[in-house]
């Protein structure tokens, strides 16, 4: 018997997508009722090794899979708590963010706090350099989010911004969302320290959307509003829904970004996708069939996606960004798995899928010229991580594709693990 979720449950799952709260409801008894029918055997599958990050009593992780936590000099960047991470985000309780030498990954050469983190993306801790990495924080007496850059050869913070991170592009910009936005609509990804937007602040699209900051100045710029967003394509829906951006993704060569423009219509969410240019103003929409999830740049030309496609199945497609076409993936040899996190090197890619029926999340190295696909582990999810608790795989590869990195709960603790590609 499969255990993977039949056409059948992902036909059924995508009708109640019209009904939320319902199909929450229906995910997590069908999820139980299944399970006691295909436990698994083990609660990890795979032949390659795999180290832990942190000691035992820590809870590591890394965050989103759109970065690797491997500077090219060999340091190894997580988030990390002591305190139980089954439960939601406290922003009473600091969070640690820890860099390790790869060669030793119980003993970190550098820690810093910080107090705003959630547990999907952390505090958008990444590299920008060999040396350097920024992350959000939170200033309580001016009552904002700020991002921080610190540098691991002098121990110090060397720079602040009065703007949260949401990504970067090296030491040169760094584009900015409204976090107190995402909290109101998809907490997943947002921060506590603040309340989320009220029904005015959430009406308000002219002045909100997406800033860039000049890392080397600080001089900052409201790029593109949601209004600006709104306008491209405008739906008869807008005016009576909630509106979010998030998931900004620059591209390898900095001069463009891709974003998802999330809309609420009462409960029911509707995406589309968009190319935006990052020096100029340029907007273009690129997908717009209510349904667009993970997103990786295959290099400045093209995406790959798990999202609807043309036809209104959902899978992997690779989109062009310059002429807008959209193909699948090797016609679909990976959609029977279900939504992943693609995360591209050179001309592969690592993706991940949810648990399945026996709570095993499953994860897969696939080649973008061929269409070969290894499944290289599995992973058990216990079902006390679950909603904005869960532990996404986010897997993320090295710089020099050797190694997989991933945050798993399959012993019970949130744990960054690596795994070794190569013997």
């Amino acid at each position: 018997m499969s255990k993977k979720y039949g056409s059948l449950e992902r036909k059924i799952a995508k009708f109640l997508e019209q009904f939320p709260l319902l199909k929450s409801a229906v995910k997590n008894v069908y999820g139980r009722l299944v399970f006691m029918l295909n436990r698994p055997a083990s609660i990890t599958v795979s032949d390659h090794r795999l180290e832990a990050v942190g000691d035992g009593i820590l809870n590591t992780f890394f965050g989103y899979y759109d970065k690797t936590p491997l500077s090219k000099a060999g340091f190894l960047l997580c988030h990390s708590t002591t305190h139980a991470t089954d439960r939601k985000p406290d922003c009473s309780k600091t969070l640690d963010i820890l860099v390790f030498s790869v060669d030793d990954l119980k003993h970190p050469v550098l820690s810093v706090k910080t107090s705003v983190y959630n547990w999907q993306q952390g505090a958008r801790a990444h590299w920008l350099d060999d040396d350097t990495f920024i992350f959000n924080d939170f200033d309580a007496s001016n009552q904002c989010y700020i991002s921080r850059v610190f540098s691991l050869k002098e121990s110090r913070e060397i720079k602040r911004f009065d703007f949260p991170v949401q990504d970067s592009f090296r030491d040169d910009y760094f584009l900015s969302i409204n976090y107190r936005r995402i909290q109101s609509l998809r907490p997943d990804y947002g921060y506590r320290n603040m309340p989320g937007l009220d029904d005015r602040g959430m009406a308000e699209l002219e002045q909100d959307g997406i800033w860039k900051i000049d890392q080397k100045t600080g001089a900052s710029s409201l790029l593109y509003s949601i209004a600006d967003v709104c306008a491209i394509a405008p739906d008869s829906r807008f005016d009576a829904a909630r509106h979010k951006i998030n998931h900004v993704m620059i591209s390898p060569g900095g001069d463009r970004f891709i974003f998802l423009h999330r809309y609420f219509v009462g409960n029911r969410k509707f995406d589309r996708l968009f190319l935006a240019a990052a020096h100029t103003p340029d907007l273009k929409m690129l997908a717009d069939n209510e349904m667009v999830s993970h997103c990786f740049w295959i290099n400045n030309h093209s995406v790959i996606s798990f999202m609807r496609g043309p036809s209104g199945h959902d899978g992997y497609y690779v989109l062009n960004v310059d002429d807008g076409s959209i193909s699948s993936y090797f016609n679909g040899k990976l959609d029977s798995m279900g939504d992943g996190h693609p995360h591209v090197h050179d001309d592969w890619f690592i993706t991940d899928t949810y648990p399945d029926k026996s709570r095993m999340q499953h994860l897969f190295k696939a080649s973008l010229t061929t269409g070969d696909v290894q499944e290289i582990g599995q992973f058990f999810q216990p079902f006390e991580f679950r909603g904005e608790t869960r532990c996404d795989l986010h897997p993320r590869v090295s710089p020099d594709g050797s190694k997989v990195f991933f945050d798993s709960v399959f012993n019970g603790k949130r744990k960054l693990y690596v795994l070794q590609l190569h013997a």
